[in-house]
């Protein structure tokens, strides 16, 4: 792919998740911006999680939204050795998160097709009787999942093992922004809401001019709540998607 040659194209996703987004917009000619947005942070159990974890056998699910949900969440596991009980099943939002867990030797009973938290939820209201579900989370985390859950009769119990927080930008990368943008490429709405709130108007207009692509139909919402424009929309919602949907974008213009 050679669409993106010599575009500039900001990516707004943490030092620990960015990479493979990078070197996929670079193998498709583009010039890399990376200007983290958020940091993402282990969140330390407190008494009532630690109360969870240790009555993890009464739940029936536990569904992940996230790769950082795994990653956080079995930190919590390993710490308290606490281990995952035999018929606790794993719901997994999409192909990122399932792998984290097939990593920690869980298998995945449900994963939907189009990766967003509200087609996982629609999954198993759908396919699976109503049960009592656990929903690791980080404190950003909207409620379309566990409202999805209530509505179809389930008992959600949410904790939240990591949180988000706002990056200070430097004056350097600031100035990396207002000299102008081809693309910018959004992953959550913290990273928009982070991002939005630390740039200068300058900075803002930039983001006007660009082509917005958020990872999938909740971030582009996010785009939306700030006064931004999504470009393009991918039908998967991951890495090679939204490189798919770049390409697209800049092949017709």
């Amino acid at each position: 792919m050679s669409a993106l040659r010599g575009r500039r194209v900001l990516v707004t996703r943490p030092r620990s998740q960015g990479t493979r987004l990078n070197e996929a917009i670079e193998a498709a000619g583009g010039d890399v911006l990376w200007i983290p947005a958020i940091e993402i942070v282990g969140a330390p159990p407190d008494d009532a999680a630690r109360s969870l974890l240790a009555k993890l056998p009464e739940f029936d699910w536990a569904a992940f939204t996230s790769e950082s949900a795994v990653r956080h969440f079995f930190e919590w596991i390993e710490a308290e050795a606490v281990a995952w009980p035999f018929r606790l099943r794993a719901a997994s939002v999409g192909a990122v998160t399932t792998n984290a867990l097939k990593a920690r030797g869980v298998r995945v009973d449900a994963q939907p097709e189009n990766h967003t938290a509200r087609e996982l939820g629609r999954l198993m209201v759908r396919e699976y009787p109503p049960g009592r579900a656990l929903l690791p989370r980080g404190d950003a985390g909207r409620e379309e999942l566990s409202d999805i859950l209530k509505a179809g009769g389930w008992e959600v119990v949410p904790v939240v093992c990591y949180v988000n927080r706002p990056v200070a930008l430097t004056n350097t990368q600031v100035y990396a922004v207002e000299q102008g943008l081809d693309a910018a490429v959004f992953a959550s709405p913290s990273a928009i809401k982070a991002l939005w709130s630390a740039l200068p108007e300058t900075g803002k207009d930039a983001l006007r001019k660009a082509a917005c692509v958020p990872i999938g139909p909740t971030t582009a919402e996010a785009l939306e709540e700030v006064g931004l424009k999504s470009a393009a929309v991918p039908g998967t919602h991951t890495v090679e998607g939204v490189v798919a949907a770049l390409v697209e974008h800049f092949a017709r213009r």
